[in-house]
């Protein structure tokens, strides 16, 4: 494998920041405190780490928060798969006490880890849902510690694969939004670094190389990567940078007296974090301008490990695949509009073009028209069984 170099209780108040030419300001205002857009939003709550009391919680789009239970305790770190009902997270089990992935589909949890006799832990799933990442302790004896590294998994066929092997501790995966890069912290000595590793060159490239100033919680946003890193050697602040093309971008309500970490993405600048500008952890949403904290949500515990998913992207995955002419069912008319559109009929116009590129790969061909052919023909045969 070749390495190559690349690359926080609740107030009334909402905090507003202000960029005035070389000093953030933060100003108290008596507005209302924004909404976040509809989705749904999960997070955990705890006393503290080591009191292992951890509940994840799940707020849908109609402002309800379930408490999302089972044969498990320490419930954390949860994010969202192919759509709201399928969550992912890492738990520890009331019968064998090991930490596990666990993953709630349709109301139905499963322990994906069960008896592995390993700590399994920071779980994410790949954007079509099909794979699994996440981080693989064991002990050590001659080292007498945890050695850790990260696994894939096919949900599929349930094979898995080691994605690394070595002395440092890997940790927090998170898939490229194409599904072809794994993004992930390298610890090195209680260090920690931005490491990326690109699926189909089997090679690891190097985001953000902690030295002396340690970074964790990769998370990606389309083509942002957004991760949490410490102010300085001095001082461990956390502070949220966002990576892209132009390099790494601190966000405008870091602030060196307080952490912000956890960065959640909701919708371009948009974004849920958790900051102790208040004290404990506490749920925080920006705007793109304002900070505001979420007080419905906050509470005395620590509020962190928030991810969020729109209602916009439910509806839009909700939608029938094929459905081009936007009647609501795949049927023959789809066929045939797309064979007019692709022989570049005049005035032929897909109405959900978007439900035209049933291979995904960004591209309406001849390839799409067989694959609408073949979904036809398999919906024929259902339809008269």
């Amino acid at each position: 494998m070749r390495i190559s170099g690349c690359i926080r209780k609740t107030i009334s108040a909402v905090i507003s920041f202000t960029l005035c030419l070389s000093a953030l300001t933060v100003t108290a205002s008596a507005a209302d405190e924004t909404e976040l857009p509809k989705g749904w939003l999960l997070w955990h709550s705890y006393t503290e780490y080591s009191a292992l009391d951890s509940q994840l919680y799940l707020r849908s789009p109609d402002g309800s928060v379930e408490t999302i239970s089972g044969d498990f305790n320490h419930a954390m770190n949860g994010s969202f798969g192919t759509s709201p009902d399928q969550i992912i997270f890492m738990a520890m089990d009331k019968y064998t006490d090991e930490w596990d992935i666990y993953i709630r589909e349709n109301g139905v949890i499963t322990n994906l880890t069960a008896h592995s006799e390993c700590r399994n832990e920071d779980p994410k799933l790949s954007p079509d849902g099909r794979y699994l990442a996440y981080k693989r302790g064991f002990w050590n004896y001659s080292m007498n510690d945890f050695m850790y590294d990260l696994v894939i998994r096919d949900l599929e066929t349930g094979e898995e694969n080691l994605l690394t092997m070595t002395a440092d501790e890997e940790a927090m995966p998170c898939f490229s939004a194409d599904g072809k890069r794994i993004y992930y912290a390298n610890f090195e000595k209680g260090i920690g670094s931005i490491f990326c590793f690109d699926l189909e060159a089997n090679e690891i490239y190097i985001i953000y190389r902690g030295y002396t100033i340690s970074a964790y919680y990769p998370v990606v946003s389309g083509d942002r990567l957004y991760y949490t890193r410490w102010y300085s050697e001095e001082n461990r602040s956390d502070k949220i940078i966002c990576h892209d093309s132009r390099g790494d971008n601190p966000l405008p309500f870091n602030s060196p007296d307080y952490d912000c970490s956890d960065a959640c993405p909701v919708d371009g600048d948009k974004l849920v974090f958790s900051s102790t500008m208040n004290g404990d952890y506490d749920l925080y949403y920006y705007d793109g301008r304002n900070v505001s904290p979420l007080s419905e949500l906050n509470s005395d515990k620590n509020e962190l490990g928030a991810c969020f998913y729109s209602y916009d992207r439910y509806l839009e995955n909700s939608m029938t695949k094929g459905d081009i002419n936007g009647d609501g069912e795949l049927n023959v008319a789809d066929l045939v509009l797309m064979q007019k559109w692709l022989l570049a009929v005049p005035d032929t116009e897909l109405k959900r073009p978007d439900g035209a590129d049933l291979d995904s790969d960004g591209i309406i061909d001849a390839f799409d028209l067989v694959r609408l052919r073949r979904e036809l023909l398999r919906c024929s045969g259902e339809g008269s069984t």
